[in-house]
């Protein structure tokens, strides 16, 4: 933990970057390679049932992010303001708090499986698919938790290339049992489920061997459970929390006013550009939690100079990543789309009219990314929040309510620029302040 407050603040962002960015990427490709297989094995309506589950997929991965962005950023700063102790008394919590809420979902999810999958808006064609996606799926619950409050623990505790390791094993397992339980099995959409369940077992017995490393310095406590620790990790986690919580809601949205705009094609087109904008997400959030570590221990320790030498890295890495995305999807959108259906030309045509505009956002994305994780790293969660919120649902919302009844399908598919744009002004205002608050500490 010493060595980030004193060694070259590009090498350790560095350090951190690239496996960050593959462990994130990693687990983009496992959703993308599991749409690719699904849209080629399944068809069209596969791909719509997909994206109507997807929700789900990001309560999992949101109340993972919640403990384990949360606990590990409380106790990052703990330690950078010299408070070792601390540390694993967050980490017993984190785990056990994952783990409970695992079990609980598991349980909802098995209850109540038919009305889950009415909720998620399932046409009276697509209800069958959507039912044994979740109700595989929902088995693992468990395995999507624990690994995602994990990773950012092992990660902070000097050991991100075994999060990257765990991540890309998990996404090849993935895309082989991908293959095997669909095209050879002929499982369908039960079989795509089962073999990304199975990929999330192997991630976490992956992460375990962290706790057998010398390295490792993160112990579980038999302490009482404390509610004021506990309330910590949610209060900083919620930013996490909201971002990917906003993201399943949004998702539903759009798949709301696709299906009455178009019908089922539409929210099948939107499944190939979300996926693809999945991976790109991803790439954000990899640079934003390679920049966590750093920022929350040098704010801890009051290096404010630090603290804005690695905004500025994390800026202009998604700044560089923004406009590649933009060229080579606009270059390369056919032979793109075609690697998810090759038959279909009116869900080609409708795809790559939509990715181009779906696509403008991305260059405002990934600054409001790295502006969030940065109040939330500095224990700012309010303003994180407003941020989060803003750009993954408030503006989301209002886009497609006003949008859709002037342009049409390209109103839906132009919301995200809108809700960025704004987002990045109100960010703006909020840095300056910060920038403005830190120079005073100096």
């Amino acid at each position: 933990m010493e060595r980030l407050k004193t060694e070259s603040i590009t090498s350790l962002f560095l350090k951190y970057l690239i496996p960050s960015v593959t462990g994130t990427l990693s687990v983009g490709v496992l959703i993308f390679i599991d749409t690719v297989f699904i849209g080629r094995g399944v068809g069209s309506m596969g791909l719509a049932a997909l994206n109507t589950a997807i929700p789900v997929f990001t309560l999992y991965s949101s109340t993972g992010l919640l403990l384990g962005m949360g606990g590990a950023t409380a106790a990052a700063i703990d330690s950078g303001r010299g408070n070792i102790r601390g540390k694993n008394k967050i980490f017993s919590h984190a785990v056990i708090l994952a783990t409970g809420i695992g079990i609980i979902f598991t349980l909802l999810q098995g209850i109540f499986i038919n009305g889950l999958t009415g909720i998620l808006g399932a046409t009276k064609t697509l209800f069958p698919m959507v039912k044994s996606y979740l109700g595989i799926i929902s088995k693992f619950t468990l395995f999507y938790l624990v690994p995602h409050t994990l990773n950012a623990f092992i990660r902070n505790d000097g050991n991100p290339n075994l999060t990257m390791i765990g991540m890309v094993v998990c996404g090849i397992i993935n895309i082989i049992l991908d293959y095997v339980f669909i095209f050879i099995f002929g499982w369908g959409m039960a079989g795509a489920a089962l073999a990304t369940g199975l990929a999330q077992v192997a991630y976490f017995l992956i992460l375990i061997l962290h706790f057998y490393s010398p390295r490792n310095t993160l112990r579980i406590q038999r302490r009482k459970f404390q509610l004021e620790t506990a309330t910590r990790i949610f209060r900083i986690g919620f930013p996490s929390f909201l971002n990917d919580t906003s993201m399943g809601i949004a998702i539903f949205a759009f798949n709301l006013v696709l299906f009455r705009i178009r019908g089922d094609l539409a929210v099948s087109a939107y499944s190939i550009i979300l996926n693809i904008n999945f991976l790109v997400y991803l790439i954000f959030v990899g640079i934003s939690q390679a920049c966590q570590p750093l920022l929350s221990i040098n704010y801890g320790a009051g290096n404010h100079d630090r603290v804005k030498e690695t905004m500025k890295l994390g800026f202009l890495t998604s700044a560089l990543v923004a406009v590649a995305t933009i060229v080579l999807l606009n270059v390369f959108k056919y032979p793109i789309i075609r690697l998810f259906n090759r038959e279909d030309m009116e869900l080609i045509g409708m795809a790559a009219v939509g990715m181009p505009i779906f696509f403008s956002a991305t260059l405002f994305m990934g600054l409001n990314i790295i502006y969030a994780i940065l109040f939330q790293a500095v224990e700012n969660p309010s303003v994180s929040s407003l941020l989060t919120f803003l750009r993954g649902l408030g503006l989301i919302i209002a886009g497609l309510t006003l949008l859709p009844n002037i342009l049409g399908i390209n109103g839906v598919w132009g919301t995200p620029l809108f809700a960025e744009t704004i987002t990045l002004i109100t960010a703006l205002i909020f840095y300056r302040r910060f920038k403005s608050k830190s120079a005073n500490h100096n």
